[in-house]
């Protein structure tokens, strides 16, 4: 499955508003061969509502998976030393 414009749009508009109040992005990129398999270097995105009620795949979990790990490392290398 891949990301479509409107989903990547929509996290795209999100960086601008954490920007806006001071935050720091930490997109997942290309920095893991499953990355190629959700298609989506600029985060997570699944669709949902009353048309569409279908669970996470298997690939949207690794890939959450993949960020959430990003974000853990990106923000130790924040932290200042003691």
């Amino acid at each position: 499955m891949t990301a479509h414009g409107g989903q990547e749009s929509t996290l795209l508009a999100l960086y601008n508003t954490i920007y806006h109040f001071g935050g720091i992005v930490v997109a997942p990129g290309y920095t893991d061969p499953l990355k190629f398999a959700d298609g989506n270097p600029y985060g997570v995105s699944h669709v949902t509502g009353p048309a569409n009620d279908a669970p996470l795949t298997p690939v949207e979990d690794a890939a959450l998976t993949h960020l959430a790990q990003r974000v853990v490392t990106i923000a130790a290398r924040l932290l200042p030393s003691h």
